[in-house]
């Protein structure tokens, strides 16, 4: 089985890494700590090409931050191996609002995203809904949000990240659910609209996700939820309350993993849109990028865009998002602590989408989930000779 330490030798060496006008900020040996932790991120993210040297960088570091108790209990200095392809047929994921993600993307990448984040967002309902809403869940969606209702995703719950400890549990009753809310930090959450809500279901590996009509949502109790970002944009909200789901409005398109599918979808479109942000801030002088982080940038934005052009979904494409996620996020913390974003609105906005859709912690915890560690090569046996 073949190891990736080589791909890592190349893509990350000290000669690689360093040079006189870029003195070193750390060493990197071949048995380093930051080469092999990072490497589940760097496989996958060697897919789009070779990665900038300052990237590589970023990177590592993170992967060593994210390390929990677990993770450092368990890490070895042996290198990740090539996981094995899956051979699953990809799937086509033509949708009608391809042509108008990217108008609002071009218009982000030229008047900023506060101006364009509702519209842009918008575009995220109608993509589920033409991938994953059955017919029936399609028309009545569509009749919905066109009477003028806006969607509210809610994924994050009051439980904590775990699956096991959420507290918003669909329980079998009748010929529905008895959905039990308590969602967290949902956009725009506490404004009436229809909402799609993940909950836990009693023995299920996979969180599930129902539909919950604006009759129904307006009955839930909800609350605003610290300040507002982007220029006073986006607001979040708390949800809480019991509502009666009927059998259809479960979402079944996609399988089990259909949560899953619909975030690898939407990732790359918002991955875009902030690196088309960064390149607006820095027009306007308000973040200041060396022409490494701006290599950077341009390596994320032009990965994003070849995934979204695409128009395929294959078994390989969770890891790849996961870990093009995982770089946006980094280069954007990277940017703020490094203190080359000078506002505090614009700081607070940036670290707010390094949580949203993905954070780093959970993008590296499923990134190093998906591989395996290559097995140590015992020495030979040698005895003594009389």
């Amino acid at each position: 089985m073949q190891t990736l330490a080589q791909e890592v030798e190349v893509s990350a060496t000290p000669n690689h890494l360093n040079s006189p006008a870029n003195p070193p900020t750390h060493s990197f040996s071949l048995n380093s700590l930051l080469l092999v932790t990072a490497q589940p991120v760097l496989h996958r993210l060697s897919a789009y090409g070779e990665l900038p040297r300052q990237l590589i960088q970023i990177i590592s570091r993170a992967s060593v931050r994210l390390l929990d108790s677990d993770m450092l209990i368990s890490q070895t200095p042996h290198n990740y191996e090539r996981s094995e392809e899956i051979g699953r047929p990809s799937v086509a994921l033509a949708h009608q609002e391809h042509a108008m993600s990217e108008s609002i993307l071009e218009l982000i990448h030229q008047e900023g995203l506060a101006p364009h984040y509702k519209p842009f967002m918008r575009t995220f309902a109608r993509i589920l809904f033409s991938l994953f809403l059955t017919p029936d869940q399609y028309d009545r969606a569509c009749a919905c949000i066109d009477s003028g209702n806006n969607l509210r995703f809610l994924m994050s719950d009051g439980g904590g990240p775990t699956l096991g400890s959420w507290r918003t549990v669909a329980q079998p009753e009748g010929d529905g659910f008895k959905l039990h809310i308590d969602k967290v930090w949902g956009m725009y959450a506490n404004l009436d609209g229809m909402a799609i809500v993940a909950a836990r279901t009693p023995g299920a590996f996979f969180p599930s996700a129902y539909l919950v009509w604006p009759e129904q949502y307006e009955t839930l109790k909800r609350t605003a939820c610290g300040d507002s970002f982007l220029d006073g944009v986006v607001q979040l909200g708390n949800v809480k309350g019991t509502v009666q789901v009927a059998q259809g409005d479960r979402l079944k398109v996609g399988g089990p993993a259909v949560l899953n599918k619909y975030l690898t979808t939407v990732r790359p479109f918002l991955v875009r849109a902030l690196m088309a942000h960064v390149e607006w801030l820095a027009a306007q002088g308000r973040v200041e990028l060396t022409a490494e982080e701006r290599a950077a940038r341009d390596f994320i934005a032009a990965a994003a865009r070849a995934k979204t052009q695409s128009g395929r979904y294959d078994s390989e494409d969770v890891q790849r998002v996961l870990a093009l996620k995982f770089a946006s996020n980094e280069l954007l913390l990277h940017l703020v602590s490094r203190g080359a974003v000078k506002h505090f609105s614009d700081q607070r906005d940036l670290l707010a989408f390094t949580k949203m859709e993905g954070s780093s912690y959970r993008c590296y915890h499923e990134l190093r989930a998906s591989m395996r560690v290559s097995k140590a090569v015992a020495a030979p046996i040698t005895h003594p000779t009389a």
